[in-house]
Parts: C-alpha cells; sequence; structure tokens
C-alpha cells in the first residue's frame, strides 16, 4: 500500500508557494493550479513555456478579470533549442539565483483577490484553461511517481458543483466552506464518505502528462487537463438536489408534457388569438355575406374575402394540429403494445369510453367537443385517417376530410366548438391529458431539447471546483483512489456575458460600391427553390413598401397584396413543375444585411435606447476606394 503519494502544484510554483511553516501556504502547496492562456495557440506556447522558462509559470495563474479591466498579458516564450536554449537557461538560472538572495521565500499569493469574482471564459472568447498538478512521492527531492498504465493506473480531474454554506464568503466560497456535489449519470449527486472521494461513475477528465527540464538539468513531469468551460450550459442542465435551507427546486417538467405544448396547446392558443384578431377587424367593415367553407363560392368584396382566407386558414391549420394530437395519442399512451384510448377512439361511435378514470376523463372531454355536427373523436379519426394528403400538404380548405374546425369568424362573432375552447379550456384540457399519461421510466435517456433549457438556471450562481484524482485498480481496496486537494472556487461563463472578453471579428465590406466595383464580383451563393417556393417568392416580386402598409391598414384604407391567390408554383412552358437556382454576390448581400440592421436597430431603438451602447465608428484617414 503507498501512503507516500502526494498531489502538488506545478513545480515551477513551488518557490512561490510561500513559508511552510505556515498552514494555509502547505495547503496551497497540496493545491492544483488553473492555468489562463489568451491565444488559440496555447498549447504550443505552454509547451514552449516549459521548455525554456517554466519558472514563469505563476504568471499565467488565472485570475479575476473582464473585457474592461485585463490583466497585463504574459510576453509569450521563445521557441528555442540547442546552443541557444542551454544558453538561455542558465541566464535564467542566475535571475533567479539573484532574485532569491536574501530572501528565504520568493513569490506572491496565486489566490484570487477576494473583491473579485473567478470566472474563467468560454473558447468563443478567446481563453483556455488548463488545470496543472504534479503527482509526487514524499521523499527527499519530492520525485515524480511515474503512472503505470499497463497496470490500470490512470491520472484524471473532476468537476465539482459547489453548495456553499452560510457562512461562506459571497464573492469568493472556498471549497472548504462548501458542499460538493458529482457529476453522476448526468445528475448532481452528494459525495458520500467525503469530498476526497472518487464517486463511482462520476464524470472524468483525462490529465496528460507534459515534461520539462528543472535549472539542475533533471526532468520533471506535469499533468495537464483542459478544463471544459464551454460544456456550461450541459453543466447546469443537470439536476441537483436541493441545497441546505433551501426552497425545494421544483421537478423537471416530463418532456411528453413539453412535446404537447408544442404540439397542441400553444398552436391551438394561436390559433383561438388569430380568431380573435380577425374579428376585430372585421367588425369595422360593412356587414358583407361571407360565404361558407366548403362552398366555391367567391366571397363578395375585399373585406368579406378577407374573412374567408382567415377561414381558410384557421380550417388547415385546425386539422394539422388535429393530426398531430393523434400522433400524440398513438406515441404516448401505449403501454405494453396497447392504447386503449385510440383504440376507442377507432371504435367511436360504437366503442365505450375506457376502463381507466384518467382515460375516461380525456375521452369524455373529446367525445364532448364538437362543433358543426362533428366529435373532437370524429375529427381526430378522420384527420388520422387523411393523414398521407395532409402530411404532403395536399388541404383543400372547401373539401376538408370533416366539417371540424375549432374557430370559424363571422360578422356575428368568433363560433366555436361546443363547450367554447378558450384558454382556460384549452389548459383544462392539456391537465387531463397529461394526468392521464402512463408512468415511464424517470430518467429518461435523452430530454428534449425544450426540457434541458426549461429546467436550466442560467441566472443563478453556480460554483466549481477541480479535483485530480490518481486511481490504482491493482491495489484494490487497501490503495483506494487518490484525490487532490480541491481548486480555488471558480464560475463557468455564459456565452453572452458582459464581462467576457470578445474574440475581435472584422468583417470586409467592398470598398468600392460603385456599379463598376460592384460588377466584379462573383456571384457564388446560390439558392435553391422548390416550385412551392418560387411561386411564393414570385407573387412578392412585385409588392412594393407601399402595398405591405395598405395591407395592414384597416377598411377603407385596406388593400390586398397584388397577386394575392393563384398558383403558388412555378410552371414551365410545357405545364410541368419548375424549381430555380438564385445565385447571388456575397458582398453586395453582406451591404443588404448591414442596411437592414441599421434600419431596424434605430427603429426599435425607440423602445430600447440602446444606440449609445451599440456601436462606435473610429475614423481611418486617407481610406477610400482609389486607395
Amino acid at each position: 500500500m503507498e501512503t507516500h503519494l502526494e498531489w502538488t502544484m506545478p513545480a515551477p510554483m513551488w518557490p512561490s508557494s510561500g513559508d511552510p511553516s505556515i498552514p494555509a501556504n502547505r495547503l496551497r502547496f497540496r493545491t492544483p493550479a488553473i492555468l489562463r492562456f489568451a491565444t488559440d495557440t496555447f498549447m504550443q506556447g505552454f509547451l514552449d513555456l516549459l521548455n525554456a522558462e517554466p519558472s514563469r509559470l505563476p504568471e499565467f495563474v488565472a485570475a479575476p478579470e473582464t473585457w474592461s479591466k485585463p490583466p497585463n498579458e504574459p510576453a509569450p516564450s521563445p521557441k528555442m533549442s540547442g546552443l541557444m536554449l542551454a544558453l538561455y537557461r542558465a541566464r535564467s538560472q542566475a535571475v533567479n539565483r539573484l532574485q532569491a538572495r536574501g530572501a528565504r521565500v520568493i513569490g506572491q499569493s496565486l489566490l484570487p483577490p477576494p473583491t473579485q469574482v473567478l470566472k474563467l471564459f468560454q473558447p468563443a472568447h478567446q481563453r483556455y484553461y488548463l488545470v496543472t498538478a504534479c503527482l509526487v512521492c514524499r521523499a527527499l527531492g519530492l520525485p515524480d511517481r511515474r503512472i503505470d498504465a499497463g497496470a490500470g493506473e490512470r491520472a484524471t480531474f473532476v468537476l465539482r458543483m459547489l453548495q456553499p454554506h452560510a457562512n461562506a464568503d459571497a464573492i469568493n466560497p472556498l471549497p472548504s466552506d462548501s458542499d460538493e456535489l458529482a457529476l453522476v449519470g448526468g445528475a448532481w449527486t452528494p459525495i458520500q464518505g467525503g469530498p476526497a472521494t472518487l464517486v463511482r461513475g462520476e464524470q472524468q477528465y483525462p490529465l496528460s502528462p507534459a515534461t520539462y527540464t528543472e535549472e539542475d538539468q533533471r526532468q520533471r513531469r506535469l499533468l495537464l487537463g483542459l478544463i471544459p468551460v464551454g460544456d456550461r450550459e450541459r453543466l447546469l442542465q443537470a439536476s441537483q438536489p436541493t441545497p441546505a435551507a433551501q426552497p425545494v427546486i421544483s421537478p423537471p417538467v416530463d418532456a411528453r408534457q413539453v412535446m404537447l405544448e408544442t404540439k397542441f396547446t400553444y398552436p391551438l392558443q394561436s390559433l383561438n388569438d388569430l380568431a380573435t384578431r380577425t374579428f376585430d377587424l372585421a367588425k369595422t367593415v360593412p356587414q358583407v355575406a361571407v360565404p361558407s367553407l366548403t362552398t366555391s363560392t367567391p366571397a363578395q368584396g375585399p373585406q368579406a374575402q378577407f374573412v374567408l382566407d382567415a377561414n381558410n386558414q384557421i380550417a388547415e391549420t385546425s386539422w394539422y394540429i388535429l393530426l398531430d394530437l393523434a400522433y400524440y395519442i398513438q406515441d404516448n399512451f401505449t403501454v405494453g403494445g396497447v392504447n386503449p384510448l385510440w383504440q376507442a377512439i377507432e371504435a367511436y361511435p360504437n366503442g365505450s369510453a375506457p376502463s381507466s378514470p384518467e382515460l375516461a376523463a380525456v375521452w369524455n372531454a373529446l367525445a364532448g367537443a364538437s362543433y358543426g355536427g362533428s366529435t373532437m373523436v370524429q375529427a381526430l379519426f378522420q384527420a388520422y385517417a387523411n393523414r398521407d394528403a395532409l402530411d404532403k400538404g395536399q388541404f383543400a380548405p372547401s373539401n376538408p376530410p370533416g366539417n371540424f374546425v375549432f374557430y370559424s369568424v363571422t360578422q356575428s362573432g368568433v363560433q366555436q366548438m361546443q363547450p367554447p375552447l378558450d384558454s382556460t379550456a384549452i389548459d383544462a384540457l392539456e391537465g387531463l391529458i397529461v394526468q392521464a399519461l402512463p408512468a415511464v421510466d424517470p430518467n429518461p435517456p435523452m430530454p428534449v431539447r425544450s426540457i434541458a433549457q426549461a429546467n436550466a438556471n442560467p441566472q443563478g450562481r453556480a460554483w466549481f471546483t477541480i479535483r485530480c484524482v490518481l486511481e490504482r485498480p491493482n491495489c484494490g481496496t487497501l490503495a483506494p483512489p487518490l484525490v487532490s486537494e480541491p481548486t480555488v472556487a471558480f464560475q463557468l461563463s455564459p456565452f453572452f456575458d458582459p464581462d467576457a472578453p470578445a474574440r475581435p471579428i472584422r468583417i470586409g465590406l467592398p470598398i468600392d460600391t460603385t456599379p463598376a466595383g460592384l460588377r466584379k464580383f462573383d456571384k457564388n451563393t446560390a439558392f435553391v427553390m422548390s416550385d412551392t417556393l418560387c411561386g411564393q417568392v414570385g407573387k412578392l416580386s412585385g409588392v412594393s413598401f407601399g402595398d405591405l402598409v395598405l395591407s395592414v391598414l384597416p377598411w377603407p384604407f385596406h388593400q390586398d397584396l397584388p397577386g394575392g391567390g393563384g398558383s403558388t408554383a412555378c410552371q414551365a412552358g410545357d405545364g410541368s413543375s419548375l424549381g430555380l437556382v438564385c445565385s447571388f454576390s456575397i458582398p453586395i448581400i453582406t451591404i443588404v444585411a448591414l442596411i437592414l440592421l441599421i434600419i431596424f436597430v434605430k427603429l426599435l431603438d425607440i423602445v430600447f435606447f440602446w444606440m449609445p451602447f451599440f456601436q462606435i465608428c473610429l475614423p481611418l484617414p486617407n481610406f477610400s476606394k482609389d486607395s
């Protein structure tokens, strides 16, 4: 059994650990360090640093920073070898000895100031972080302990979430004043047996070796690993236990409920809003006769045509909502290959309600809702029976598979199914369906993205720490995994962080924007359009800005957009369908995007007043299209 092993900070930082007679300095000596780099070639820069100037490693220790108050960037180490490298090392050794003369210890505190939060930024911000440590034997000279990969030994690090205690520092809580959680199976789990314990199944990240030459020409080894700051969203979306003396965290939202709201509830509520807005507009026009959806009689006047078009849209959307609900019932109410609710729908009107009280409540709600002599149960089955035509977009408002719609607009008001399906009734129907869902595995293999977004708390402060781990499986229970001291507590920065450094991005616009200059650019960006999209784009090709304004004004100023109605597909001379491949010039598209951006930014500035914080323009002397 090995009892003489120890994790320490990187060996080049040992001189800066402070007086070893002070307990805090001894703890710092055993703590892995987090190094910060600000270039995309950080790995090569790190290796050059170890090769030429390993004593400068403390300059790269991560410290709090913001984009407005960046730290002094350490100068990169020169890349050299041979005699030049030997002379450079000799010079560095002499300088270090002069600096150490007359002093017991050298260095600086490696902990961040207590007044700022240590936040690790993402690679998108051009920041990279390495956790570094040494694995040594407690013997004279602290020699490196070799990792025997052939014997199954491996060195890794684990990322732990911290739940600070009530007495912990609010700016920089110490890991010792916090509870640690391990990421096991996609969930943050309390650690049994103390924080210096590796939890079975805990997610581990690899540590890789890197060697360098000490001033006395000895070869030493560092272990380093890249901290996955970019995994912040995944880490925060993992479930976690409720901290002590805190309100109970709400249970995760059922993925099936979110799917029901996505496919049924929200589209139905939007349909209700569309019918209400259409009726409010129809009240402002004279009394006109609106033909039935099931007839081919044309509407009399543009106002009646407007209402008829809205009813056609409501009818089409109603049938797609019904089809999605039918698919949902088939997918989510099947247990052991049997779906009592769908079987009752197929057998209607001869069938009976399912025996389950929850399913019976859903059945009664669907069978009791009707419009135009058709119940919602019949409409569900008809929509499913015509699923092939509906999925292909072959829907004719004048001849639907049934006369059931959720809403219909007339001059007297919005006709609804009975009982009326307003917002309250929609939520009640959703509650009945969710309550009737069968029990499932509490740990689904992969939640839908909506669940992950709903369960995440991007506004909450999440603290993390890192511990290095050595596993020796051949030693059995006599040598449990050796876990290091925790690093300093830190936060992981979100992608849109107001403190984050901004990676410099420059978008080049055409310099010569005259026709003579723009004609030189190749049209190398192609958009492929189907015959349907081609027809829809063609309908809008002659629309002006004035037409758009008149189309949204109420009567008597309202005018339909030109080209409304007619075919929505492009056709060749022989009547066959015709698609298009349209090529555009990217530089001109960039100019259009910039102009549209400025227009909308200035328009919305009325609401947000963000222009003072949006842009800054600096003059470029003697920069013209002819320069």
